[in-house]
């Protein structure tokens, strides 16, 4: 066996641990582990000022697992990004956290959560949650989804990364029924990947998600959330007020194919006291085909995102979002193409896969209002941006399709495990 062949089998043995079924009116026990990663090519053209770069990274390497026992669940997992993404990643139109037409390293503690969930009771079920990890509201994290490169909205579409307490209830069944969620979290973002956040600010922000799942895979989501002060961990920055509301389609079935769309409409509005500042709006669609395994995929979005002053490296901002510092708003439409062929799986490994994939972006920034102190075409050089990554998927264990949600929904979405995610 080769050494390629013996680190995937170590891989396999070390997350081929399984939940022990499930009998109706019982709560399942066990573990799953998974392990991840992606290493792609990207090559960006013009990325700043007419220049095109062609750069490599690891990207996503990430160490899963869901371990239940009785009415306890634990999610946890581990980002590797702060040691193989500090220069970020390559992805035009992204900003968040620093970085800018750049997707920052997550943290290394991305979740870890533990819920506590009752069993039925006159069709209802309740849990309480709580740690860090993703707050109820917005979409499912990107890194779920069908493309390797994030979407211009991450930051108007999910709140990630905070110290939660969340609350929910569920009625109805696991295909057909209505969820509501509301927790408390810390306002502040990540500074850095390995950087706590700041737990005295725990509870100054908020968020609530109502779900309605109608009929076998189709799903609509509404959330709204308050977040104070974002951009300033010490507090005293415009405020976020958020709303997010999205429709969601995807039914795979045994013969690995798959039909997936979401379509979703996310708004910021950044205020000071009761007066709102500045607001920025996103609309995004796309959609997956997958037959036998191999998949095409088309997203198009269109995002505004706020421009700050750059430093002496043109990808990065200084840390935060500066509200007082915006130099203009920039409004980016951008199509997605991704193409990915059937898995590369292994006979002795059997819970490990490959997946070569590309991906194709053309992206389109303008002003959203003129005048304007940045300059989209002046500063990138082109009012048309490209893009063209390639690279491979690894993914070994079981994995996750969804992530983001704890509790009862994670028991609404227990089906999406699976031991390898379409992404």
């Amino acid at each position: 066996m080769s050494r390629f062949g013996r680190v995937f089998r170590a891989l396999s043995v070390a997350t081929s641990c399984g939940f022990v079924t499930r009998a109706e009116g019982q709560l399942a026990s066990g573990a799953r582990f998974g392990v991840m990663a992606s290493g792609v090519v990207t090559r960006a053209d013009p990325a700043y000022v007419g220049e095109s770069r062609t750069e490599a990274y690891v990207t996503q390497p990430n160490m899963m697992t869901d371990v239940r026992h009785g009415v306890l669940q634990l999610v946890g997992t581990l980002n590797f990004e702060g040691f193989t993404l500090r220069r970020g990643e390559l992805n035009a139109g992204m900003y968040g956290e620093g970085y800018v037409d750049r997707r920052h390293p997550h943290t290394f503690v991305h979740e870890a959560v533990l819920s506590a969930s009752s069993a039925s009771w006159r069709g209802a079920r309740f849990s309480l949650s709580a740690g860090k990890g993703f707050t109820p509201y917005g979409t499912d994290d990107p890194m779920m989804r069908p493309f390797e490169k994030y979407p211009v909205n991450h930051h108007h579409a999910q709140i990630i990364e905070r110290v939660v307490a969340v609350g929910a209830v569920q009625w109805g069944s696991e295909m057909q029924g209505v969820s509501l969620e509301h927790g408390f979290f810390n306002g502040d973002e990540p500074v850095a990947p390995f950087n706590a956040p700041r737990w005295s600010r725990f509870g100054d922000s908020r968020a609530t998600r109502l779900t309605v799942r109608a009929l076998d895979g189709l799903e609509w989501q509404g959330s709204h959330a308050f977040v104070r002060s974002p951009g300033i961990v010490q507090g005293g920055a415009f405020n976020h007020v958020q709303t997010s509301t999205s429709v969601r389609f995807d039914r795979p079935s045994m013969l690995r194919d798959r039909r997936y769309v979401l379509l979703e409409f996310a708004r910021t509005d950044e205020s000071l006291g009761q007066r709102r500042i500045f607001r920025f709006e996103s609309a995004l669609a796309e959609g997956l085909l997958e037959w036998h395994g191999a998949s095409v995929a088309l997203r198009g979005e269109r995002t505004e995102r706020p421009e700050n002053e750059r430093l002496l490296d043109p990808f990065r901002t200084q840390t935060g979002h500066i509200d007082f510092q915006i130099l203009g708003v920039t409004r980016w439409t951008i199509g997605t193409l991704a193409l990915t062929t059937p898995a590369l799986m292994f006979r002795k490994v059997r819970t490990a896969h490959v997946v070569p994939f590309i991906e194709i972006a053309r992206a389109h920034p303008e002003a959203r209002r003129l005048p304007t102190v940045f300059e989209p075409s002046r500063f990138y050089g082109s009012s048309t941006l490209w893009s063209l990554s390639a690279g491979i998927r690894v993914h070994a264990g079981t994995m996750r399709s969804r992530m983001g949600r704890y509790g009862v929904m994670s028991e609404s979405h227990s089906a999406t495990m699976s031991h390898m995610a379409s992404h």
